[in-house]
């Protein structure tokens, strides 16, 4: 009863951050003036806390979270799965999900054409919306939060592992505007594009998986 309740929850979440990324996204293309005025007050803040040491550790904390480097940790974790459980349909899925989000977070990127922001710390090439970055974090964090972490017997270890696993991703987020790689409405729909994937490819693997212990079952 309360996976059933659980697995609710996420669909409804699913649904409602696709709700909200297409909106986003529309508002995005459009170049409304409203979407113009909270990238504009957020960056604000951002830029106060700026400093030497800080771009420094910034930049540091992004070639830690780029695609590239969320591609190579999912592989490693995906065959420690599989090296401990011999299932490579496990294997493949997580994979997949990382892999196929990735592909997905570029092909937003051609549709939306949107310039990333000027006066970058580090500049970045490409365009900005969605952030990648903050897309295959999110991916690899839930990645640990949904595979990972259950994994580990003791609670208190696990509650450790979920709270730094939620630190970076806050951590990533961060450093893409404070970097000003990326607006804020950028971070916002990479939120909720990978909360998105994520319940609609957890989905697909309950589906798949129930339907392949039935086969086996016969």
């Amino acid at each position: 009863m309360i996976l059933l309740k659980r697995d609710f929850r996420w669909l409804i979440a699913g649904i409602v951050a696709s709700c909200l990324f297409i909106c986003l996204t529309l508002i995005v293309k459009l170049n409304t003036h409203w979407i113009s005025k909270f990238d504009i007050s957020f960056e604000k803040i951002i830029l106060a806390t700026g400093g030497t040491n800080s771009d420094q550790l910034f930049s540091i904390i992004a070639f830690f979270g780029s695609p590239i480097a969320n591609l190579l940790l999912t592989m490693i974790l995906a065959i420690s799965i599989w090296v401990k459980q011999k299932n490579i349909f496990n294997l493949l899925w997580i994979m997949f999900v990382q892999v196929g989000g990735d592909a997905l977070v570029l092909l937003f990127k051609i549709i939306i054409a949107r310039p990333r922001p000027q006066n970058q710390v580090i500049t970045d090439y490409g365009f900005s919306y969605p952030s990648g970055h903050t897309f295959s974090t999110t991916i690899f964090i839930f990645i640990i939060l949904f595979i990972i972490v259950p994994l580990l017997d003791d609670q208190e270890t696990q509650f450790a592992v979920s709270l730094l696993a939620i630190f970076w991703l806050g951590l990533v987020a961060f450093s893409r505007l404070y970097l000003r790689n990326h607006f804020p409405s950028d971070v916002l729909g990479s939120f909720f594009l990978a909360i998105s994937w994520w319940e609609l490819m957890r989905s697909f693997y309950l589906t798949l998986k129930v339907n392949f212990s039935e086969k086996m079952g016969e």
